[in-house]
């Protein structure tokens, strides 16, 4: 008797260990107009027996959409469901069902002989909702019996967190269409027993378009007042008495109030590079002399700015660069090559400001100077 004990409790733990090899987890990600689409082939060798699942994520409303494709008229499940409750002899009764599902009311769903034979104990036996789902709340849908295609929308709960969906019971049936009536075959049912934890890649930058415009005419106008102060008193100035001096302090000491440097940092890279090249504006109205102060001085002025500072600029240059040479955007070029032109005008200012340059200082501007070169060659062919 415990020998009996000892091979059923086998047995049974043998099934269950069965039944968890036999589901399927996956990790998956998707994003706005990049959606997971996996093959599922119901029966091998039957490529009419296919099914593809579809999960599509729509940023502007925050939902996610998944979707089973097949060749063949497909049926399935809302709620769980007993076999004895919707089935009646051999066929299906869509008014039994927990839920309304349209249907047309003169048309008849058959359960094939091969469909019940593969369903035991037939009475007792659940047909399980075909989806179920965590971190996601449904959207209202319309059910039908007969389906070309299942489709459910899905709000998402919580931006930050990640959702998961498991596919159950899914029927495949034949049409038969004649001038009387119409009738379903229900033929093959299957659990697809599924699980897809689904990490969301929302861009940085969705939603933050009046942001990106308000950084990008801030580093602009930025610009503009560096460009006029350096063409007023830089180094091609005609101005060059002390009362110059005075009048370049006070517009100076004006600009620096007016553009304080910014110090926080943005998820999206195109606020995060408007940023940088607004503070490096800032740095640059900070550092500039006026041409009569630096003939006055007579002194020794060092290059402000590192070596590591303008390797990544040049590195900045580069991939700016090689960004417009995969570019079909006219305005993303136009914005490119405004930025570019920014980190140039701002390095450059520096350097034409300074007396002493240390020697690592000359090596990071030979090789700003290669990218500067190799981004007006490319870009504006010069």
């Amino acid at each position: 008797m415990k020998f009996l004990k000892t091979i059923i409790y086998g047995l049974i733990t043998l099934c269950f260990g069965s039944s968890l090899r036999a589901q399927t987890v996956k990790q998956i990600e998707v994003a706005e107009n990049a959606p997971y689409v996996d093959h599922i082939s119901l029966k091998p060798g039957a490529t009419d027996m296919d099914l593809l699942v579809k999960i599509n994520f729509d940023e502007p409303n925050n939902r996610l959409i998944v979707s089973l494709i097949s060749y063949r008229k497909l049926f399935a499940f809302q709620e769980n469901v007993r076999y004895s409750h919707v089935v009646r002899f051999n066929k299906l009764r869509p008014n039994k069902l927990p839920y309304v599902a349209e249907s047309d009311e003169k048309a008849k769903y058959k359960i094939t002989r091969s469909l019940r034979k593969s369903i035991k104990p037939k009475r007792k036996h659940i047909f399980k909702s075909w989806i179920k789902y965590e971190g996601l709340q449904p959207q209202p849908t319309e059910y039908k019996i007969v389906n070309d295609y299942i489709e459910q929308t899905f709000d998402i709960l919580h931006k930050a967190a990640d959702v998961s969906i498991t596919l159950r019971d899914i029927l495949v049936m034949n049409e038969q269409i004649n001038q009387k009536k119409k009738k379903y075959d229900l033929f093959f049912q299957t659990d697809l027993d599924r699980t897809y934890h689904i990490s969301i890649k929302r861009d940085p930058c969705f939603g933050k378009e009046d942001a990106i415009q308000t950084t990008k005419n801030q580093a602009e106008n930025i610009r503009t007042a560096f460009m006029a102060l350096k063409q007023k008193f830089g180094p091609d100035s005609q101005l060059n008495t002390s009362e110059s001096e005075k009048i370049f302090n006070e517009m100076k000491a004006l600009l620096l109030k007016q553009y304080p440097k910014k110090e926080e940092t943005n998820t999206c890279p195109d606020i995060q590079t408007n940023i940088e090249t607004y503070n490096s504006y800032v740095d640059a109205i900070q550092n500039m002399q006026c041409k009569f102060q630096i003939i006055k001085e007579k002194q020794h002025v060092m290059l402000e700015i590192s070596a590591e500072y303008i390797l990544s600029m040049a590195r900045k240059i580069d991939n700016s660069t090689n960004k417009w040479l995969l570019s079909s955007d006219d305005i993303e070029k136009s914005d490119i090559e405004a930025t570019c032109n920014q980190i140039i005008d701002s390095i450059d200012t520096h350097v034409q400001q300074a007396t002493d340059i240390s020697h690592s200082q000359q090596e990071a501007l030979a090789i700003f100077n290669k990218a500067k070169i190799y981004f007006r060659q490319t870009c504006l062919n010069k």
